[in-house]
């Protein structure tokens, strides 16, 4: 307790519970371990393992690291077209393949809130008031409607019996830190179904978020660039 009320002032009793119970009192708890232990060069070292790429993304849960070219371009240099300017080769981008992205999504247990069949939904002020179209999901869009009609057509037209449902891809990007200390960071897209609600959809505890791409920060100093161009 005196630990608790002294230094800092954000500590909660909650965490206080989670260090003696989690912590002190596990079966593995070594006291000898903490010997020489110093919380900076530890994050420094959290730190520097964030920063290794190779440590993040593993071959065992399929991500494919590749690399790709982009076309340079630098202030008072022209060319003839983009395909002549200078290519400069980007290393450290992985991702997934989509398609296995996406039956791991249908396959998840989330799947079981996934509407797979569109449908109009209507709002009545008063028994006999006119019928409100109302739009709020992807499912219940006159655009959804009409692909599946499309799609219901061209396999009836076939002879196909075979059970066939739209899934709507949703793609998503922003930066994002790989540590809650540090500088390292990533440019990750995302793909989220638009046949889940979005009220479930928006929740953090939903886990709807497929993590599809990761792309590596380039920075270029004003003399690297004029370097490379040269």
């Amino acid at each position: 307790m005196k630990w608790f009320y002294s230094g800092s002032n954000s500590k909660s009793l909650e965490e206080l519970d989670c260090l003696v119970n989690d912590v002190i009192l596990a079966d593995d708890f070594k006291h000898e371990e903490f010997i020489g232990f110093c919380g900076a060069w530890e994050s420094e070292q959290l730190d520097n393992l964030a920063s290794d790429l190779h440590s993040c993304f593993s071959a065992d849960d399929s991500w494919i690291e590749t690399s790709v070219n982009i076309s340079l371009l630098a202030k008072g240099i022209k060319h003839t077209s983009e395909a002549a300017a200078p290519q400069f080769e980007v290393h450290g981008l992985y991702y997934h393949q989509f398609i296995e992205v996406l039956k791991a999504a249908l396959q998840e247990t989330a799947a079981e809130q996934y509407h797979l069949f569109p449908f109009q939904e209507f709002w009545m002020l008063s028994p006999d008031a006119q019928p409100e179209c109302i739009f709020g999901e992807f499912y219940s869009s006159d655009t959804f409607l009409e692909e599946d009609e499309k799609i219901q057509a061209q396999l009836h037209a076939s002879g196909c019996q075979l059970e066939t449902i739209i899934a709507t891809v949703m793609l998503w990007s922003d930066s994002s830190h790989l540590a809650s200390f540090g500088t390292a960071l990533l440019w990750p897209i995302y793909m989220f179904l638009g046949n889940l609600s979005k009220y479930m959809r928006g929740k953090l505890t939903s886990f709807a978020a497929h993590h599809l791409v990761y792309i590596p920060k380039v920075s270029f100093c004003d003399s690297a660039l004029v370097e490379f161009l040269n």
